[in-house]
């Protein structure tokens, strides 16, 4: 969040997550292996959990967070549309004039 606060994404306490020019998921913690449980309900394994701060992002990222950026090859969350992780990289798509 201070990254976006010093980047003017936060209006009044909020992250203003979707714009024109990005689209920021926020998912804090997320499951690396699913816990397993008995007929009951009752937990005999807990779920394993990469306890990092992850986000989704679409968009030109800020060039600060070059050394947090991971492509994951089967993420859990993407953004609708998208069907993978996007290279951060990749040059941004152009629309075809018609």
């Amino acid at each position: 969040m201070a990254s976006c606060e010093t980047l003017g994404w936060v209006s009044e306490g909020v992250l203003v997550a979707y714009t024109h020019d990005r689209a920021i998921d926020v998912l804090g913690c997320v499951q690396t292996a699913p816990g397993t449980y008995d007929e009951e309900g009752v937990e005999i394994t807990p779920p394993v959990m990469d306890m990092c701060h992850h986000v989704n992002f679409q968009g030109v990222h800020p060039v600060e967070w070059d050394a947090y950026i991971v492509l994951p090859n089967s993420p859990s969350r993407i953004f609708a549309g998208s069907g993978t992780a996007a290279d951060p990289y990749a040059e941004p798509e152009t629309e075809l004039e018609t």
